[in-house]
């Protein structure tokens, strides 16, 4: 019989990440962390060897995640790169923004996110860290040995149980009205913030996605969450999609509300990509908060206080109804178009140019929070 949402939450929300959390317990203990974030540099790929001045503990959790799961559905990640092949500016403006904000609706998660010096104290690396996560996603060896996203993903991980750790040493954190900071609940849920919600965005958006195609991107973000650690007899619960929809709206009426760190974090992000897309297209700046809310619905966009904007993205649909509706599948949309083009074009420039800039854009273990 298939978990509801409620046993996904009472047996999530307190549960961690055993393994790495023990790594990181170490490094922590060591005063390794600095030396760490210098040796991510060099692992590239997951067939790359772990450096030799790699401390143990870091070398044999690397080599002992690297390995994909028995369930990877080779047919299915086909179709994801189907996906990408044709929805490839749609998905990173979309995951970039939608899908970034769907996990600051998360007040636990944006708390811990906002909790963390080294990220709250710069949005443009933040957000730059953040997207490396998913830009990969499209490249023809995401899930192959050759893949440069899982050792991005397990990079990732030892980040969430840095955070979980320096949260249990500081003794403030609320157990109890909050779970585990960063806990497994947090991480399958972003999975399908970025998987489930993102395609709902793009329905949202007038962009018929083929099922086929929607189906290998769903699981292609379920791989990736069994690289971010979280335990497959879960993942394996909501292996099609429908099943992963039918968890995630339920999950969504749970988790999802307002939070002071939500909209700080939101509006960072709004912000950023309004003056990158003004870089290139000045009329389109008010586009972004528009595209966002869309995207979301009024009611989630209300809660983390995304502004409201004059900019009318529906206004020049070309469509043969008499009422455009911009969620209409039958409607062709160049002003939605156009805004998909620009704003996926500057996700991938605020990207490659804090990489070209000198900016971290690994992720990157913390030793210290506020």
């Amino acid at each position: 019989m298939p978990m509801t949402y409620a046993d996904f939450h009472r047996e999530l929300k307190d549960l961690g990440d055993p393994k790495a959390d023990a790594v990181v317990r170490e490094l922590l203990d060591e005063g390794q962390v600095n030396a760490v974030n210098q040796l991510f540099r060099q692992i590239s790929t997951a067939d790359s060897p772990v450096p030799q001045q790699a401390p143990e503990v870091l070398r044999e959790f690397m080599d002992s995640t690297r390995a994909f799961p028995d369930w990877m559905d080779p047919a299915l990640i086909s179709q994801a790169s189907d996906f990408f092949r044709h929805h490839h500016l749609e998905a990173s403006a979309m995951q970039a923004t939608v899908g970034l904000v769907g996990t600051y609706l998360s007040p636990v998660g944006a708390y811990t996110l906002h909790s963390t010096h080294q990220l709250a104290d710069n949005p443009h690396r933040r957000l730059s860290q953040s997207t490396r996560l998913f830009m990969g996603m499209g490249d023809r060896d995401a899930f192959t040995e050759h893949s440069k996203l899982v050792p991005t993903c397990q990079k990732v991980r030892l980040v969430h149980a840095a955070i979980r750790e320096l949260h249990r040493r500081s003794g403030r954190w609320d157990y109890e009205g909050m779970g585990m900071p960063v806990s497994q609940l947090y991480t399958a849920g972003a999975a399908l913030v970025f998987s489930v919600q993102v395609l709902e965005g793009m329905a949202n958006l007038g962009r018929k996605v083929d099922p086929d195609e929607a189906d290998g991107f769903s699981h292609a973000w379920m791989v990736i969450a069994y690289f971010l650690g979280v335990p497959e007899e879960y993942l394996l619960q909501f292996s099609s999609r429908g099943e992963a929809v039918e968890l995630w709206q339920e999950g969504r009426e749970k988790e999802w509300a307002p939070s002071e760190a939500g909209v700080i974090l939101t509006r960072e992000c709004v912000e950023l990509y309004q003056r990158e897309v003004a870089m290139d297209v000045p009329k389109l700046k008010e586009a972004v908060p528009a595209f966002i809310r869309a995207a979301l619905t009024d009611r989630y966009a209300d809660m983390v206080e995304i502004p409201r904007s004059s900019f009318d993205l529906g206004a020049k649909a070309a469509t043969t109804l008499s009422k455009p509706l911009l969620g209409s599948p039958i409607a062709k949309n160049p002003v939605t178009d156009e805004v998909f083009g620009v704003l996926g074009k500057a996700v991938e420039r605020v990207a490659r140019e804090a990489f070209t800039r000198g900016q971290e854009t690994e992720p990157q273990m913390t030793d210290r929070i506020s």
